[in-house]
Order: structure tokens, then C-alpha cells, then sequence
């Protein structure tokens, strides 16, 4: 059962006396600074006070003591299986692939559903507004269609990319003719400026040529971005090259691709990427328990597009991005040295650097005039911002998830004073519990979980 829409109504806000963290390099960070937002557009940025009162039904918030900042973008998550969360784990028969396996086939349409809004509402919680929704367990058409219901319901921006059933066998192409269904089906004007749809590939590693190369043609013919995992070496002993140069020799990699992990890139791998314009979305938390290091300082030094990602709920990990931004700095200097990363190059990786890897660079990422108002509001007087020198550097070496006191999303107020405000995704959260347990339950009545 689906819920009723509840998704809260656009307001015209006018923030006055921010802190502005604009990830715009031509704005920087403003001080007393005065943000208005008018039918989901920031229509102002400016330090001048604001001209005249504020129209009818306008609310301004006195900003003092708040920081504004762009909202965060995911660029790869698998919102289908975020009810595994709590299955997996270290014991014999636990690991994250084997319950995948076994719980994937158990889904139902309601599980896809509420998986997707519960993550998402965690995902609102967090700051993260934008979210790639990486989908490697598309059964069916409706499979599809539900996913990209949740994230319309919940008022989360980002891309829904439809991928093969999970386990699909590597000479089974994916259902070509519905993803050409698919696609006309969520034309842009049903999508209400908030998705856009692609296609999630196994690509060569895991398919023969016939499979990947019609996939990668039929993707192309229809105009979709594409994704493909890079993570097939995991922790092999010796394993030094994810062998994208074969991508680049056969024109599959360029400026509408993205690849995942690519933990074991070599230098001749990682000049492809940069050569064709092929955007990187690291998992640094899951790579690091599950893959190796992610190179970060080496992607970026050869000027790969690089973005971060949640990747699953079902493995130990939240979605946190503060605490990712800091893993990556602290795994970096220990690899690089202290000048690998720098706190502004991390805050713009999970802003800036994640709209544009989702074609979005005009569209969200940063604090700008004419972009849609996707924005975080943090309380810049918590214990663990102070006291504060360069605002960045405190965000990204200090800051919390739990110091933000507001969400908007495309001019919509989704999290405030602690509280998701869609009763919706509060029951998604409310209710994960017992459809996990459900879901387990018939896996075990099949004899697929004991």
C-alpha cells in the first residue's frame, strides 16, 4: 500500500543574516548574508539588506547564528535493498552479497517502495538532497515505476538508473525493450523538474560482447546516462587495473558515463577516465571495509571527475557526510600527505562536484541565483563548530549531521527542528522494521534464509 501525497507545499522563504557557504567560486562564503527563494528558485544572494518587506505569504527566517549550505549529492545508492539493513554482517552466510542473493528475489513491490522512502527520509536527515538511485534489481516494469513514485513522493532530487534483475546470468541481456518502455513512459514534464532517468550496465567484466555492447547501443540510441560498477578485483591479491583502457579503446567511456569505486584503477585506467570526460563516484565507507583505498588524490590530480556516494544501508554504514568527508581526508594524508585533499576540494566533491557528475551542475550544488533551492541550514553555535576559524575547514572536520536544524529541497521545508516534516516518510522509518522482518520471514518459508 502506498501512501497518500503529502509532500509539503514550495515556500518563498527570505534567510536574512547567514552565514553563506555558497560552493559558487565566484559568491565564496558570505557573512550577514541575505538568501531569498521564490517558487523553488534562489532568486537572491546578496550581503546588501533586503529591499522593501517580504510579499504575502513569504516567511523569513532571522538567519543569525545559521549557516546555509548547498545540499548534498549522492551519486550512487542502492535505495531497493536498504530493508537488509541489520541482516548483514560478519558471520558465515552474512556478507552483503550473500544476503543480497537471498533476500534480493523476496522483494515485492511495497518493499521497493517503502526500502526507497526510508532511505531517502534517512538520506533528508543527513543533508543529502540529491540522490542518485542506483537500481541493479529492476524485476519488472513496475519494479521501476515504484521506485521512481518513492522518490517523487519524498521531494528528493536526483536520477533513477534501471538496471538488470540482481543475479541476472551474464548472457541474459537486460530488458532492452522495457527500459525503451520505461523511458517513455517518465518523459521529463512527469518528473516535475526533480529526475531524470538512466540506465545502471554490468558492462564487459561481467557480460560477453554481445550482451554489453547492444546494452551500451540501445542506452546510447535513447540519450541515457549511463553507470557501471568498476569492483570486480574486491581484495585480490596483486589486482592493479580495473581494465578500463578496454572501455576507452571501444568508445564506451566518455562525458555520459559514470563509473563506481574503481578502488584498483592503474594510471593507464585512470588517464582513460580523464582523457573521455568519464565522471568517478567513490563509496569511500564500503570500499574501505569491502575493496581497498579509494584514490581519491590520484583521480583528482589527473582531473577526473570525482563524486562520493552512500552506496547501501545494508552494509555497516549511514549516510553521513560529514564523517565521510573526514575518513577521506584522514585515509588521504596517511596515503598522500597533508595536502592530497584539501577541506574545500571535500565539501565541493559532495556539492558541486556530484550535481555536475549527475548533469546537474545548473540546476543544484551550490548556492547560486537561478538554481533550484536545494539547501541545508546548520546551527553555526554547536559545541563541535567552536570555536570557529575557516568556516570549511570546521564543516568538514568538525561538523555533524545532528547540527543541522533545516532540509529544503526544490523550495520545500522537509526537515525541521529535528523532525522530518512528511508523515509519509516518517512511517517509512517507523515501519522499516516490520517489513525487514517480513521480508526475511518469506526468504525463510522459501528456504532461501535459515
Amino acid at each position: 500500500m502506498f501512501p497518500d501525497a503529502d509532500l509539503p507545499a514550495r515556500q518563498d522563504l527570505v534567510l536574512t543574516g547567514v552565514t553563506a557557504v555558497t560552493m559558487d567560486p565566484r559568491l565564496g562564503e558570505l557573512e550577514d548574508a541575505t538568501v531569498t527563494v521564490e517558487s523553488g528558485v534562489i532568486t537572491a544572494v546578496s550581503t546588501e539588506p533586503p529591499a522593501g518587506s517580504a510579499g504575502p505569504g513569504t516567511r523569513v527566517l532571522d538567519g543569525r547564528g545559521l549557516i546555509v549550505l548547498p545540499g548534498f549529492v549522492d551519486t550512487h545508492w542502492h535505495l531497493w535493498n536498504s530493508l537488509l539493513r541489520g541482516t548483514v554482517g560478519d558471520a558465515p552466510g552474512r556478507d552483503y552479497f550473500s544476503v543480497k542473493r537471498g533476500l534480493g528475489p523476496h522483494h515485492e513491490l511495497d518493499d521497493f517502495y517503502w526500502a526507497a522512502r526510508f532511505a531517502l527520509a534517512e538520506a533528508v536527515t543527513a543533508g543529502i538532497t540529491t540522490v542518485h538511485n542506483w537500481d541493479h534489481n529492476v524485476r519488472s516494469a513496475d519494479d521501476a515505476d515504484v521506485n521512481v513514485r518513492a522518490q517523487l513522493d519524498a521531494g528528493v532530487r536526483g536520477r533513477f538508473s534501471y538496471g538488470p534483475r540482481d543475479s541476472t546470468p551474464a548472457d541474459e541481456p537486460m530488458d532492452l525493450d522495457d527500459v525503451r518502455r520505461f523511458a517513455g513512459r517518465w518523459p521529463a514534464e512527469r518528473l516535475d523538474g526533480l529526475l531524470d532517468v538512466g540506465v545502471a550496465l554490468r558492462g564487459p567484466y561481467r557480460t560477453p560482447a554481445e550482451v554489453y555492447r547492444r546494452e551500451w547501443a540501445t542506452a546510447r540510441e535513447l540519450g541515457l546516462p549511463i553507470t557501471m560498477h568498476c569492483d570486480r578485483c574486491l581484495r585480490e591479491e596483486g589486482c592493479r587495473s580495473c581494465g578500463l583502457t578496454r572501455l576507452a579503446d571501444e568508445g564506451l567511456l566518455g562525458p555520459d558515463m559514470q563509473i563506481v569505486h574503481a578502488v584498483h584503477a592503474s594510471a593507464a585506467d585512470i588517464a582513460a577516465l580523464a582523457a573521455t570526460g568519464t565522471s568517478v563516484s567513490l563509496s569511500p565507507i564500503t570500499e574501505l571495509r569491502t575493496m581497498g583505498f579509494p584514490l581519491v588524490s590520484e583521480m583528482i590530480e589527473a582531473g577526473v571527475p570525482v563524486s562520493l556516494s552512500t552506496d547501501t544501508l545494508a552494509m555497516p554504514t549511514a549516510p553521513d557526510v560529514f564523517t565521510t568527508l573526514r575518513a577521506v581526508e584522514a585515509v588521504e594524508t596517511a596515503r598522500c600527505g597533508p595536502a592530497a585533499v584539501t577541506p574545500r576540494r571535500l565539501l565541493q566533491m559532495a556539492t558541486i562536484d556530484g550535481a555536475k557528475d549527475l548533469g546537474l551542475g545548473d540546476v543544484t550544488g551550490s548556492i547560486t541565483e537561478g538554481k533550484r533551492a536545494d539547501l541545508l541550514l546548520l546551527d553555526a553555535a554547536a559545541s563541535n563548530l567552536l570555536p570557529t576559524g575557516d568556516v570549511i575547514e570546521a564543516l568538514v572536520r568538525q561538523g555533524r549531521a545532528t547540527d543541522i536544524v533545516a532540509v529544503v529541497v526544490d523550495g520545500r521545508v522537509l526537515f525541521e527542528n529535528g523532525r522530518l516534516t512528511q508523515p509519509s516518510a516518517r512511517a517509512a522509518v517507523a515501519g522499516a522494521d516490520a517489513r525487514r522482518n517480513a521480508l526475511v520471514e518469506r526468504a525463510r518459508v522459501a528456504g532461501d534464509w535459515d
